[in-house]
């Protein structure tokens, strides 16, 4: 069993969303601070900088942590939760209510003797999203099925010291394959289609009475992959904009969305925040054109001033450029 195994499993159980959905929130979380840096202890100062902060060394300790949803989007940033959600497929207030079980009880695990590791610990490397994960997932399983092997076999005992030094090669060779594989090309239209699924299946499982931030959480699993230099929606796009006019319309009264137009850092910052204005009044102005009140949108153009993750690679570049909802009423 893993390092954060139980943990997940009985958030999936607490919050009713599954153990898959869990492991992808508690993945991206995972992500964004290798991207932010600092890791598991920049994580924790970001909580010391909140009105949470004297609470934090509890976290250490063995009784029962505790945070609330409302201190983790203090902590994190409303706009990062958001996007933790979209990501996992999750509300945004779900998504924030389990992080604030995660969270603590991660820092609580992996703070032996009441020192926080910077960086994330080699045995919840599983829990990271792409290539590297699946194959640490791998060694995670090989080393957990050793010991059982080693528990029930008295003679292997004496052999389990190699054994170990067999299952970190694997590890190692295994972490080695995931850098090759996350270093290959990057598919850009796939990744466009398979995000137009779940966009689509997110927004048909809304039900009535649906939450601004429900809303939110499904628009923001779309991707709408603009020609570079481009402010015209693509065409392909339509259908799904057509979706999102008419829910929109469904949303609770007095809603307003926020449409952010961001990109990556390719030429200079002028220019990116001028395209990224371009193409978030182009999404508002469709949807406007489709019966949305123009009150209940405003377009924001953010340039490249707010990566999702880093510009150094083609799907980083990717994931920056995008169109993000928000909800700012």
């Amino acid at each position: 069993m893993g390092a954060l195994d139980a943990v997940i499993n009985e958030a999936g159980s607490r919050f009713g969303i599954g153990g898959s959905k869990v492991t992808t929130l508690l993945s991206s979380l995972f992500s964004f601070l290798n991207e932010q840096g600092g890791g598991l202890t920049g994580l924790v100062d970001r909580f010391r900088r909140t009105s949470v902060g004297d609470s934090v060394s509890s976290w250490l300790g063995v009784g029962t942590p505790s945070v609330s949803p409302d201190q983790v989007e203090a902590a994190l940033g409303r706009d990062t939760v958001y996007n933790l959600a979209a990501k996992s497929g999750i509300s945004a207030g779900t998504a924030a209510a389990a992080l604030a079980f995660l969270i603590p009880r991660v820092i609580q695990r992996v703070s032996a003797g009441g020192v926080i590791p910077s960086q994330i610990p080699a045995d919840l490397t599983s829990y990271m999203t792409g290539p590297t994960a699946a194959m640490a997932a791998g060694a995670r399983q090989a080393m957990y099925s050793a010991e059982r092997v080693v528990e029930k076999g008295g003679f292997l005992q004496r052999f389990w010291p190699l054994l170990s030094v067999l299952a970190l090669l694997l590890i190692g060779l295994w972490l080695w394959a995931g850098r090759s594989a996350s270093n290959s090309a990057f598919n850009a239209e796939e990744q466009v289609r398979l995000a137009g699924q779940k966009a689509s299946a997110a927004l048909a499982a809304l039900r009535p009475g649906f939450s601004a931030n429900d809303l939110v959480g499904a628009l923001n699993l779309e991707v709408i992959n603009f020609q570079t230099a481009s402010a015209q929606i693509p065409s392909e796009d339509y259908e799904f904009l057509n979706k999102t006019a008419a829910a929109i319309k469904m949303a609770p009264s007095g809603t307003v969305l926020e449409i952010g137009g961001h990109t990556d850092n390719t030429g200079d910052a002028s220019g990116n925040q001028r395209l990224s204005q371009e193409r978030a009044d182009a999404v508002r102005d469709y949807l406007v054109k489709q019966g949305v009140d123009g009150s209940a949108i405003i377009a924001k153009g953010y340039g490249d001033a707010r990566p999702l993750a880093s510009n150094d690679t083609d799907e980083g570049r990717f994931r920056n450029r995008r169109i993000e909802f928000s909800v700012s009423k």
